[in-house]
């Protein structure tokens, strides 16, 4: 499963039917992020911060061509074990249509190379084809865009004093990208 030119991968996937999925994982802090934003000339924005250091983590998956984005928040560290579990109760029964494989998009994480991560897609290989993306190639991912929009949507200059408020937050946040997948369209356009 080494890294593959992803332009063949999309014209295999056309050729065979298959629904190309992009999969990433990311953290959220509670502790707010200072981004653009205006200001008197010479005054530092100050946001409220209680120091805390409680992050989600966040599993996510979306298929460029339909939009369609799943996401699944865990507790756990990510490892190979809390991966499998999202490609088991989550990615293949969201994408998988019988007859119409899912070719997986993923990183370089260590838990996606694995041999218990390997095992799991040898056993699966009716159901997806994974590849791998290059070593520190984030902007060939497109769940990275996703990320990319929620932070600003959701977490960027704003104080959070709960670890549950962040949580709520992050969840209306996927929610609405889930109920309204045209909201997200320009973002994974040059993915399709």
């Amino acid at each position: 499963m080494d890294p593959v030119y992803l332009p063949s991968s999309k014209k295999n996937a056309q050729i065979e039917g298959a629904i190309v999925v992009h999969q990433d994982e990311a953290w959220f802090r509670q502790t707010p992020t200072l981004h653009q934003t205006w200001a008197r000339k010479n005054s530092q924005p100050h946001i409220l911060s209680k120091g805390a250091r409680n992050t989600q983590k966040i599993f996510g998956a979306v298929a460029p061509q339909t939009a369609k984005f799943i996401y699944q928040s865990t507790d756990k560290s990510f490892n190979y074990e809390t991966y499998i579990e999202f490609l088991d109760n989550h990615l293949l029964p969201n994408f998988y249509q019988k007859s119409h494989r899912v070719y997986l998009i993923q990183d370089n994480a260590s838990y996606h190379k694995k041999p218990e991560t390997y095992n799991w897609f040898r056993e699966h290989r009716k159901y997806v084809e994974v590849f791998n993306l290059p070593p520190y190639s984030p902007e060939l991912n497109a769940e990275e865009r996703l990320w990319h929009y929620t932070r600003m949507q959701a977490t960027h200059n704003r104080y959070f004093d709960t670890k549950e408020k962040l949580r709520e937050v992050l969840f209306s946040t996927f929610q609405r990208m889930q109920d309204y997948p045209e909201s997200i369209q320009g973002l994974l356009r040059p993915f399709c």
